[in-house]
């Protein structure tokens, strides 16, 4: 048995009995669709809710329905891809981390950050869209499992996407994320990046969008032309459904916040691609994002799926929905590309060198030795310099500050050239100070000498855990007069 979305009309006509119709495709429309998508609108029925008013128990019960089908969808994305799924907690926000068991190559580092559609009152992070980008594209997606409405009203779910961003955001590179949204999920994710836009956040390196329903006013062209055209989104249960349980009565429905499309993208807001269909109800919006993201000079493309309805672009075998995702996946290609997507070992070099680097400027020009704990290993192992072979945090404390604080003042080391490769961070370097104490079996002549050194720094955990230390002993002598 041929199995569909589940629509918003459809859950509320489960409980709430509805009017039915099937529609009719004229030969003029088939000319220029795919056998298969035909055969899915013909297997479709318009639906309109009875003129009552719905209660919270009425949408509890078709989120038990729409639940039970998206179970089976689940089950059926299992036997098509081999990919494991993670319930994990962000921020005390439920996140499902979905990963495909063999992620291409040239994605292992592509973080995938998903908000899924439903109405605001209906689905999970185990959409069917998060599933099929995460196999397909071959990377993994942390896709949000917001508090649904009505239990949860507005802002309640932006809020909770925008922490697990930014916690992406703090944890990955943003040139490494990439953000994708269906629906409903449009304007909460177009939200949390506005949000983390406005607090200064990395944005993720492109954006898809999928169906976006960003004008929560109900107004554009198609959500009277196509209202009774789309199978799938239709203005009578959004009305009576999803706005009651997702807004208060008194909530401004042209806030930006609220709506989006009335947003205005600027700055580095990401490159987006957007994605419609001439029955989607949606398809304004759409239109409306895209040249609200083109006035602010974002780069945005939108694809329009001739005769496809709300979210086909999440069907599996529908030519023209594969034909859609093929279009994004070469999207994200482009952005990857152009963003120069940083890998697993560029990540980690670079945080390394930011640990020695700190060191240098923190600990020895400007004397934190308290930060000693928090940059080294408790287990380090020093090798070279004046005092030879030192293990453990504690002595080489006493070496450092000894050296550092005691033998010279003013000691100042300015860093020539770094390399950093794998674990291990190269410095070459000039140090300088004047000498005011005894230094290795020599008096203090209070003069300044400059001299070089070279120094190797491992890190194991984030940590220096040991170092190789030479410094041009003989000049520093020299100058300090040491020896003649």
């Amino acid at each position: 048995m041929k199995k569909h979305i589940i629509t918003i009309g459809i859950a509320a006509t489960l409980f709430l009995g509805g009017c039915a119709s099937h529609i009719k495709i004229s030969k003029e429309q088939a000319a220029t669709m795919s056998q298969q998508a035909v055969d899915t609108l013909k297997s479709f029925k318009y639906l309109k809710l009875p003129i009552i008013k719905a209660t919270d128990k009425m949408r509890l019960m078709g989120r038990e329905q729409f639940a039970a089908y998206e179970k089976w969808q689940i089950a059926d994305m299992h036997k098509r891809f081999d990919f494991t799924v993670t319930d994990t907690i962000i921020e005390n926000v439920k996140v499902n981390i979905i990963k495909p068991k063999n992620i291409k190559p040239e994605n292992q580092n592509v973080i995938g950050f998903h908000i899924h559609g439903g109405a605001f009152f209906l689905g999970s992070g185990y959409e069917r869209a998060a599933l099929l980008m995460a196999n397909e594209y071959g990377y993994t997606i942390y896709s949000v499992d917001y508090t649904l409405a009505p239990e949860a009203k507005y802002p309640v779910a932006i809020n909770e996407c925008l922490k697990v961003y930014k916690y992406l955001v703090t944890n990955f590179p943003a040139k490494n994320i990439v953000s994708s949204s269906l629906s409903a999920g449009g304007p909460l994710m177009m939200s949390a990046l506005l949000k983390a836009q406005n607090e200064n956040l990395k944005m993720p390196i492109a954006n898809v969008v999928l169906s976006p329903a960003l004008e929560l006013a109900i107004k554009g062209d198609t959500y009277i032309s196509n209202d009774r055209r789309d199978v799938i989104a239709g203005k009578n249960s959004i009305n009576k459904l999803a706005l009651p349980a997702y807004l208060d009565k008194d909530t401004d429905l042209n806030d930006p916040f609220v709506s989006p499309v009335n947003a205005d993208y600027k700055g580095n807001f990401p490159a987006s691609i957007i994605t419609t269909a001439t029955r989607d109800l949606f398809l304004s919006n759409s239109s409306r994002l895209l040249w609200k993201l083109k006035s602010g000079g974002i780069a945005a493309e939108l694809l329009v799926g001739e005769g496809m309805w709300h979210g086909y672009q999440t069907y599996p075998d529908i030519p023209e929905s594969i034909e859609a995702r093929k279009a994004i996946y070469d999207f994200l290609n482009r952005q990857l590309k152009t963003g120069t997507m940083q890998t697993e070992t560029q990540i980690n070099t670079e945080a390394n060198k930011a640990v020695v680097l700190r060191f240098v400027n923190e600990v020895i020009n400007n004397k934190h030795f308290e930060l000693i704990d928090e940059l080294w290993s408790p287990t380090m192992v020093w090798h070279g310099g004046s005092a030879g072979e030192v293990y453990g945090i504690e002595n080489y404390k006493k070496m450092l500050i000894g050296a550092a604080d005691a033998s010279f003042s003013n000691m100042l080391l300015q860093v020539k050239d770094i390399i950093v490769s794998d674990d291990k961070v190269v410095l070459y370097f000039s140090n300088s100070g004047k000498n005011i104490g005894d230094f290795m079996g020599n008096k203090a002549t209070n003069k300044t000498a400059i001299w070089n050194g070279m120094g190797i720094y491992r890190i194991e955990n984030g940590k220096i855990a040991e170092a190789w230390f030479s410094e041009d002993h003989l000049a520093m002598f020299q100058q300090l007069g040491f020896i003649k």
